[in-house]
């Protein structure tokens, strides 16, 4: 037997293998010989013997090998095979007086975060209002207060006048800022409300998508 003879049995023999495996167990004892070199052929036939031998030891690794992996999970299955559903009860049951407190102070804790967000978005909602609004709002009396005082000022034309002057910019500059005011509770107001709103919705929608997956998983 040569080596071409050696290599066509080894083939045979190995046909129940995948493709790959077949070829990389064939790659080897082709280096194998290649390294012998052909004028120690005879000797590494006899070296590596029969290949049926060979054949069987290689088919024996393999399975071997592919049979690793469901040692596991068939341990596992066993496994929890052997909990009685009593014991399961029993555990549920003494979990239970643990479990609620958890989840009742988890739930009273993100409560009262959102709480607490809602509080201080209102408030900062509540001091830009009130600055956009109240000064426009305290120079637009003012300037009114201011004309009329002016009124019982005529007897010092000089004093009249600035007063008036004075009450009639602030009441002009009250309208300015009215009306900016109005411009930007316009550009601003419905965008930060939306946002406001997105907020204080997130936790509801990631709770209702995760309830979403979890029924569409166990379906």
């Amino acid at each position: 037997m040569n080596r071409a003879d050696y290599m066509a049995a080894l083939r045979r023999a190995l046909s129940v293998l995948p493709e790959e495996e077949r070829a990389n167990a064939l790659r080897y004892y082709e280096e194998y010989f290649d390294d012998a070199g052909p004028e120690n052929e005879a000797k590494a036939i006899e070296e590596l013997g029969e290949p049926a031998k060979v054949a069987a030891q290689i088919l024996a690794d393999y399975r071997e090998l592919t049979a690793v992996p469901h040692a596991q999970p068939i341990k596992e299955k066993r496994r929890w095979r052997g909990i009685s559903p009593l014991l399961l009860i029993v555990l549920v049951l003494l979990a239970i007086p643990i479990g609620l407190p958890l989840v009742f102070g988890a739930g009273a804790t993100v409560l009262g975060v959102l709480l607490a967000i809602v509080v201080t978005v209102l408030a900062v909602i509540f001091a830009v209002l009130l600055i956009l609004y109240g000064i426009p709002l305290a120079l637009i009396c003012g300037g009114a207060v201011l004309a009329l005082l002016s009124c019982t000022l005529w007897a010092t034309p000089a004093n009249a006048l600035v007063t008036l002057g004075n009450g009639l910019a602030a009441f002009a500059a009250g309208i300015l800022l009215g009306l900016l005011s109005i411009k930007l509770s316009i550009l601003f107001v419905p965008p930060v409300f939306r946002a406001f709103v997105a907020v204080l919705r997130a936790p509801f929608n990631w709770i209702r998508n995760r309830c979403r997956r979890t029924g569409g998983g166990n379906v």
